[in-house]
């Protein structure tokens, strides 16, 4: 198959939404990326990041894992609220502190360059297409998508999954990171760029300098730290967040997952290929919207990642009318609970012998 590509020429439905999200921001003169509450936000998530660090490295014992555990969960946040909007070039307008915010990933154990290749470049643009969206590709452990062979042991995956899903992280870090890096390409597309010698040097450098900062520093430290415990308790946690909440905006009963043509053309514009595979979830809820980072907001998110997640819960309204409009609603689970269930839903049927490819078309 060549590679996969969307119509060229006019995108109305894209120049539509864009006039929609253009006039609120002329009429509120607010900026695209993030203000105070963001601001407020990130300074409070880094201080429980640091401090649960600390904890990590002058507690014993029991109080030692549940540092481990809290810097999991704070870890999480920093992804969520200042790594992805920093990736995003709209956690600031300026550019500099922007790097520093997507370099945070490499500081809790990635990759930012992997990061801008795997979600920026190819799951934004091509959501939900198999071969090019790594975020649906478990090397065969799940079905998620119906263009995916199915194993047997397919069956059980919407009852595995979660046993499995609390190695995420580990297994990004640690496997597919190291993958992309010397393959040069994620899924079947290769990299947008060659890596220059600072990007190469960078790649390492954080990974020598994540094993010195987790590992072997705490295991430095007299008294009873726990390390490969904690570390492992740390990562579980990380990884579950991880998955569960991206997850619960593609891999659902109410997403599609479209497929190019032979020539890799695909079918639809491509602001209709996001309304068509993503999907929101507790809208509602702002603890959630508060600790996610808006990635309860997908559908705003996909369609424009340059705004910051805290216009999100305004915007959806404005967008919701508007596609309305055009019969294009955004799909949307009003609670957690049911973005969870519509996530065992899809699993479990994609496990099934009879769920064949057209079947979701």
């Amino acid at each position: 198959m060549n590679q996969a590509h969307f119509p060229g020429g006019e995108r109305p439905l894209y120049r539509l939404l864009s006039s929609t999200v253009n006039q609120y921001f002329q009429s509120t003169s607010l900026p695209r990326s993030g203000d105070i509450r963001l601001y407020r936000k990130a300074l409070i998530i880094a201080s429980l990041f640091v401090a649960s660090f600390a904890g990590i490295l002058l507690s014993e014992g029991a109080l030692n894992i549940g540092f481990w555990a809290l810097h999991g969960v704070a870890t999480a946040l920093v992804g969520f609220n200042i790594m992805h909007d920093g990736a995003h070039q709209s956690f600031s307008r300026s550019r500099r502190l922007n790097q520093l915010c997507a370099f945070t990933f490499n500081l809790i154990g990635s990759n930012r360059s992997y990061w801008s290749q795997k979600h920026n470049r190819n799951h934004h643009a091509f959501t939900n297409v198999d071969d090019v969206d790594e975020d649906i590709d478990a090397l065969g452990l799940f079905r998620m998508s119906p263009h995916q062979k199915r194993y047997w042991f397919h069956r059980g995956q919407h009852i595995y999954v979660w046993l499995l899903y609390p190695l995420t992280s580990l297994f990004w870090f640690f496997v597919l990171d190291y993958k992309a890096y010397f393959r040069q390409k994620i899924g079947q597309k290769d990299f947008s760029h060659r890596l220059t010698v600072a990007e190469h040097a960078e790649f390492w450098a954080s990974k020598v300098l994540y094993i010195l900062l987790y590992l072997v520093l705490p295991a430095s430290l007299p008294g009873e730290h726990n390390v490969l415990i904690g570390f492992l308790l740390m990562h579980a946690i990380l990884g579950f967040l991880f998955a569960v909440v991206f997850q619960l905006a593609h891999v659902v009963d109410q997403a599609e997952f479209p497929q190019p043509a032979a020539d890799g053309s695909m079918t639809s514009e491509w602001a209709e290929h996001q309304l068509r595979t993503t999907v929101d979830f507790a809208t509602s809820s702002r603890v959630l919207t508060w600790a996610l980072g808006g990635l309860n907001f997908q559908v705003e998110h996909h369609l424009f990642p340059r705004v910051s997640h805290v216009h999100y819960p305004r915007l959806h309204a404005l967008l919701s009318e508007t596609c309305r409009q055009q019969g294009l609603p955004i799909r949307s689970y009003p609670t957690l609970a049911q973005a969870l269930k519509a996530h065992y839903r899809h699993l479990r049927s994609m496990g099934q012998p009879q769920s064949e490819p057209a079947a979701r078309h």
